[in-house]
This record gives structure tokens, C-alpha cells and sequence, in this order.
């Protein structure tokens, strides 16, 4: 709150009549103030008046002298506004003091008119703005953190997907090993089947080349059972695969997802701490 100097007759019935004047109006001031506030007037030697707030309270009397350094001494000693910051400890609240010269019309100081207004909000208002400005710092760098794990998830899904991708290839490649193979298995079957006939049209003579039929014809069938049994296993590994690769790319998204909502908080939190700034300008206004 801005005051200026004040000029009056210098004349004592003047004085007293300004004094009066204080007496009835500064309390309707403190009304009005939306702050808690206290004032003060004075002479060059004393208090002439003081008004205590409901929490400010110097205990001032009137009569009693002007402390050598207290605002009324700077102003009177400099013949400017004075405006103090007293800390705590010294009222139990944070006060800023605005000290004015009051003139007579020839210029000479024949007083102080003082404010003191709470600084208590101000304080919470501080607090507050540094405490939503460390919190969203932490929570920017998390959400950061989180980002960039996101995108790192990314890319490892993206890697094995590729992964699986090369073995669901190398799977496929084993299709025309096991035809090979089947092939091979019923060629010698029938080979041992015709083996057989001519063993037994042969007689007597055809008995040991009817037992190595017998045994191409074996091969033949476990080959065969072998084959089926591969191809029935390589089904499953192909299905679990692409299995594998939806959920892959599921979690993919997901993981895009996150990385644009995690973006999203970083903004907001730009913003609220771009709003705690602002908070802390405010009450460096008051």
C-alpha cells in the first residue's frame, strides 16, 4: 500500500486538529484493509497515536519516544518514505512497516504517519508456490524418467517382435525339411513293400533280403511318425508365436501411449509451475 506525504498548517490547534482526525479515521482504513494492519503517528520526539491490528500488536503507547531505529526515526532522519521488512521473532508475525513524513505548508517535517501490514499471508503464499514449484519439478523429472523408460520399452518390443518375427521364418524353413523328409519315408515304404513281394515270390533264397525290407519298412514308419510328430510340435511353437507377436504389439501401444500421456503431465506441470511463479509475484506485491 502506497502513502504519500502529508502537508498541514503548522499550528498546534492544526496539529491537534489533524490528530483528531486520525483518531476517527484510521480505524474505518483498517476496516476496509482486506489485510491485517496497524498505525501509528507521530511528532518528532513521540507517538501521538497508534492503532493496533488483531494480530499486530507493538504494544505502543502514545507518549512513549521513537525508537532511534525504527521507521519514524529513519523518516524523520532522511525525509523519505521508509518501508521495512520486520522478520518474525521480533512481533510474532512478519510485518512490512511504510513510514511518511507528514510537512507543514513551509516543507519542515513535524511528523510520521506509519503502516504496518501482516506479511503472514504473504508467507503462506510463499510457502505455498515454493512447495507447488518443488513438487512439480519432482514430478516433471519422474514423468520424464517414465517417458523415456516408455520409449526404451518401445523399442525393446519393437526388437523382439523382430525377434520372434526371424524364428517364425526359420519355423517355416523347417516345412520343406519335413516334406523332404516325409518323402523320403514313403519312398521307402514302398521300397521295402516291393522288397518284400520279391523276397517272397524268390522263396527260400529271398529270406534275408525279406528281413532288411522288413527293416526299410520299420525306418519308413518311424520316420514317418517322427515327421508328424515334429510337424505337430512346430504347429504349437507357431501358434505361440503369433500369440507372442499380438501381445508384443499390444503392449507396444501401450507403451506409445504412456510415453504421450507422460508428455502431457510434463506440459501441465510446466504450467503449474509457471502458475507458482506467478504466485510468488503476487505476494511480493503485497
Amino acid at each position: 500500500m502506497e502513502m504519500r506525504e502529508m502537508t498541514i498548517r503548522s499550528s498546534t490547534s492544526s496539529v491537534d486538529d489533524l490528530l483528531e482526525a486520525f483518531q476517527k479515521t484510521l480505524p474505518y482504513f483498517q476496516k476496509v484493509l482486506p489485510l491485517d494492519c496497524m498505525f501509528a503517528v507521530t511528532d518528532k520526539e513521540k507517538f501521538l497515536y497508534y492503532l493496533p491490528g488483531e494480530e499486530i500488536d507493538t504494544k505502543t503507547v502514545a507518549g512513549s519516544p521513537l525508537p532511534p531505529s525504527g521507521g519514524a526515526s529513519q523518516c524523520l532522519d532522511t525525509g523519505t518514505e521508509i518501508v521495512l521488512t520486520i522478520p518474525k521473532d521480533v512481533w510474532g508475525i512478519p510485518v512490512k512497516s511504510s513510514n511518511v513524513p507528514i510537512r507543514d505548508e513551509s516543507g519542515n517535517i513535524i511528523g510520521t504517519l506509519s503502516l504496518g501490514l501482516s506479511l503472514a499471508n504473504q508467507q503462506v503464499l510463499e510457502a505455498a508456490a515454493q512447495m507447488i514449484a518443488s513438487t512439480s519439478e519432482e514430478i516433471s523429472a519422474t514423468t520424464e524418467e517414465i517417458a523415456s523408460s516408455a520409449t526404451t520399452l518401445s523399442h525393446e518390443l519393437l526388437d523382439l517382435k523382430n525377434l520372434a518375427e526371424k524364428v517364425q521364418s526359420n519355423i517355416k524353413q523347417t516345412d520343406t525339411i519335413l516334406s523332404f523328409i516325409r518323402q523320403i519315408a514313403s519312398k521307402s515304404n514302398l521300397l521295402g513293400l516291393n522288397a518284400s513281394i520279391e523276397a517272397a515270390r524268390v522263396g527260400e533264397q529271398g529270406k534275408g533280403f525279406a528281413v532288411v525290407a522288413e527293416e526299410i519298412r520299420k525306418m519308413a514308419t518311424n520316420s514317418e511318425k517322427s515327421v508328424k510328430d515334429a510337424d505337430k510340435i512346430l504347429s504349437e511353437i507357431k501358434q505361440s508365436l503369433n500369440l507372442i507377436d499380438e501381445k508384443i504389439s499390444n503392449t507396444a501401444v501401450l507403451g506409445e501411449r504412456q510415453a504421450a500421456a507422460t508428455e502431457e503431465i510434463s506440459a501441465s506441470m510446466e504450467e503449474l509451475a509457471s502458475s507458482a511463479t506467478e504466485i510468488d509475484k503476487i505476494a511480493q506485491i503485497i
